[in-house]
């Protein structure tokens, strides 16, 4: 059976990824993990081919997420009960990072609550797409890796992090502050070129 579900995945080839992608983007029941992680083992791309692909999965997750986001916007309260309790959670990790919190919560589950909470808050949905195509992208890459170097076995991946959790949460946490870091060193440089052009 598992043999057969690799047969199928490698025949859809690339397409089948993004697809996954952007169901793992709208916030549908999916998953998005064991299909990654099977791709990673499938395609076995190496360290270059992965960051390409990993901008196309962040595209097609970014581009999926505004569905999420613009139907919270419209329907306001009004959202499926289902939905309401992790909403709880996801306003309560908005209030506590802002905005970034769109950014760094996307590696996890909390992350799909999110799109609900930014889209309730009337975040600006091009800044909404860019944060979340920054925070998807290293969960991309790094779960097409983990799928090649683990030959697509989630029990191995979860032993591997199972033993090594404190590098592993380490290394992930400094990657997300020093892309975060650059961002905002950019943003400011471009707002302070902005001011300077406007100034007699």
């Amino acid at each position: 059976m598992i043999q057969q579900i690799l047969e199928w995945l490698n025949s859809i080839g690339l397409t089948g990824l993004f697809a996954a992608m952007f169901l793992e983007g709208s916030s549908l029941p999916f998953p998005g993990v064991f299909v990654v992680l099977s791709f990673g083992y499938i395609l076995s791309p190496g360290y270059l081919e992965i960051a390409v692909i990993a901008v196309g999965m962040s595209v097609f997750y970014s581009i999926a997420s505004l569905i999420p986001f613009f139907l919270a916007a419209k329907l306001q309260g009004h959202l499926p009960k289902r939905i309401n309790k992790g909403l709880v959670k996801g306003q309560a990790y908005f209030k506590r990072y802002g905005i970034w919190s769109i950014a760094i919560s996307r590696p996890f589950g909390i992350g799909n609550y999110i799109s609900y909470v930014a889209g309730l808050s009337k975040v600006n949905p091009f800044k909404y797409f860019l944060l979340t195509l920054i925070g998807i992208y290293p969960w991309s890459y790094g779960m097409m890796f983990l799928g090649d170097y683990f030959n697509g076995s989630y029990e191995a991946i979860k032993q591997f992090f199972r033993e090594q959790s404190i590098y592993g949460y380490a290394a992930a946490f400094i990657v997300i502050l020093i892309g975060l870091f650059y961002i905002v060193r950019k943003y400011r440089a471009a707002k302070e070129e902005t001011k300077s052009g406007e100034s007699p």
